[in-house]
């Protein structure tokens, strides 16, 4: 029995960690400049989590066509930003 509730527990890990990782490379780039910039300018570290959801969420929301040319073009003005 103790064996089929670890293996559930496992399966269930396993499978929330699969579909949180659904963020094209492009928009993970982007979110690293963004964090890069609040850690810098002393944003705690709460805050920055929790814009970090509400990006994930917005990626997500996105077609991933979409998501890519939005996160593009935050890289390129982050660049210029720096």
């Amino acid at each position: 029995m103790k064996k089929i509730c670890l293996s559930m527990i496992m399966i269930s890990i396993f499978i929330s960690a699969c579909s949180r990782n659904n963020m094209p490379k492009e928009c993970e780039e982007s979110w690293q400049h963004i964090e890069k910039m609040a850690k810098t300018s002393g944003i705690p570290e709460d805050s920055i989590q929790t814009q970090k959801k509400a990006f994930e969420e917005e990626v997500n929301k996105m077609k991933k066509e979409e998501a890519i040319e939005v996160c593009k073009t935050q890289i390129a003005i982050l660049k210029m930003a720096k």
